[in-house]
């Protein structure tokens, strides 16, 4: 056996011996590695569950004005259940969603399934930017009193998840465009105050009280006051 061959096969037996020695140390290392993964993904789990939690702690019943499920020609407002957290913008993101997407029957849907909400802003003068997809303005039915339902129940169902909200601006496609099908004007911004009424039957009591004024005002206001003033009686007693 020569001097080389004793040299190398004892360098050998002395790495063998190294490893052995440091393989408990490496074991350990992986063990600790081992758990120290498990650790972190267990804290990232907890976080995901801590902050779903907290989600379903936030839902909250808003109003979503659907048509009526009596009369299609009005809307009716629909509370339901939500996760809508504090952020306004995304307040009002999920409501809108909502009221497209989630409609009790189809026969209730103000607006077409097939509409998207591509982008939505809140300035800070209180004007909410939402941008459609243009399924809004080519799927629904043409017509004034379809278009004006359809911009009705955004700016109902944005109000009541968004109170602070005071304007509403309907943009098509990113762009803004005269008319949502021909009818209802898209130009200016919708005042949200004065489309919160739950309902047309709200405003139905003004007609009723009307006549009163024009009655104490010495004018006639029913057929038979208007066949008073006449007064053919002198007529027939001069002769």
């Amino acid at each position: 056996m020569s001097r080389a061959f004793r040299i190398t096969l004892l360098l050998l037996l002395l790495a063998v011996l190294a490893g052995l020695y440091e393989l408990p140390g490496l074991r350990r290392q992986l063990v600790g590695s081992e758990r120290q993964e498990q650790t972190e993904e267990q804290a990232r789990r907890e976080v995901i569950r801590a902050g779903s939690e907290g989600r379903q702690e936030r839902k909250e019943m808003v109003a979503i004005f659907w048509l009526s499920e009596d009369d299609p020609r009005e809307l009716a407002a629909v509370e339901t259940s939500l996760e809508l957290g504090t952020d306004p913008v995304e307040r009002a993101r999920v409501a809108l969603e909502t009221l497209i997407t989630s409609a009790p029957t189809p026969e209730q849907r103000p607006l077409p399934l097939e509409t998207t909400l591509l982008a939505l802003y809140l300035l800070p003068d209180g004007t909410v930017v939402t941008d459609f997809s243009d399924a809004l303005s080519h799927k629904i039915p043409s017509g004034i009193f379809t278009e004006q339902l359809a911009v009705d129940a955004i700016a109902r169902t944005l109000h009541a998840a968004v109170p602070q909200a005071r304007r509403l601006k309907i943009l098509i496609a990113g762009q803004e465009v005269e008319t949502l099908a021909g009818h209802v004007d898209l130009t200016g911004a919708f005042d949200l105050g004065a489309m919160t009424p739950a309902a047309p039957a709200a405003a139905m009591p003004a007609p009723a009280a009307a006549p009163s004024a024009p009655a104490q005002m010495g004018k006639p206001s029913t057929p038979e006051e208007r066949k008073t003033p006449p007064t053919p009686k002198p007529r027939a007693g001069v002769r």
